[in-house]
């Protein structure tokens, strides 16, 4: 599904944020993306999106190369992804289900539609009963799984998430992976990036390290209880 071909990232400045990195994916994988502040977690992620370019090589998806697409595009493919971004990014003046709605109003879809799928990603994600709160009466758990719903309501097929526990405590952060986990579970391929690693050793899933912008390692890491 996911492959980068030999691709770097050179920011403005001479900044190296990708540096030869050959990774591929495999539809309906859970990928965790590890390394330290600065390693190319969000670039590697952020490449899909085409919120950066990659300098040299390929970035394909579904045998698509992502870097060829126009500009005009882009909207097109970013509505086959769902993207939770590390800051959340929350519409403080609407309600959760006002938040959800207007993800789905800027895909076109139709007030029906509206009324269907809000009601059930909220039940999804176990925040039904907040759904008339604004983010700033939400715990940070909440708003995070309020920012999993918006990335949920178009029902991609793929999933990324930057650093989205990366606020949170422990218990909450298990819970949101968890709740990344049962994403997976029901089908879509899940690509994280996070330097949590003491809430990703408590649950089983491929673990790709990064590290200067090279994939230094890349293996299955068993649940801390196996």
């Amino acid at each position: 599904m996911i492959e980068y071909q030999n691709v770097s990232v050179v920011y403005r400045g001479g900044i190296r944020a990708l540096d030869g990195v050959n990774l591929s994916i495999q539809s309906g994988e859970f990928v965790v993306v590890v390394g330290p502040s600065g390693s190319g977690k969000s670039t590697l992620l952020k490449l899909l999106i085409c919120a950066c370019r990659a300098t040299s090589g390929r970035v394909m998806l579904n045998d698509r190369n992502v870097g060829m697409i126009s500009p005009e595009r882009v909207h097109t493919l970013r509505r086959q992804i769902g993207f939770v971004p590390q800051d959340i990014g929350l519409l403080p003046d609407k309600k959760v289900w006002e938040n959800l709605a207007y993800a789905m109003r800027a895909t076109g879809h139709s007030k029906r539609e509206l009324r269907e799928r809000v009601p059930e990603v909220m039940d999804r994600i176990g925040m039904l009963d907040r759904a008339n709160a604004y983010p700033r009466q939400l715990s940070g758990g909440e708003q995070q799984r309020v920012a999993i719903a918006r990335a949920l309501i178009n029902s991609p097929r793929m999933l990324l998430a930057d650093e989205p526990t990366g606020h949170l405590d422990p218990e909450t952060s298990k819970e949101i992976f968890g709740l990344l986990q049962q994403i997976n579970s029901r089908g879509a391929t899940v690509l994280m990036a996070t330097h949590d690693l003491p809430t990703v050793s408590n649950f089983r899933c491929r673990v790709v390290a990064l590290d200067s912008g090279r994939v230094v390692s890349d293996s299955m890491g068993l649940a801390a209880n196996d």
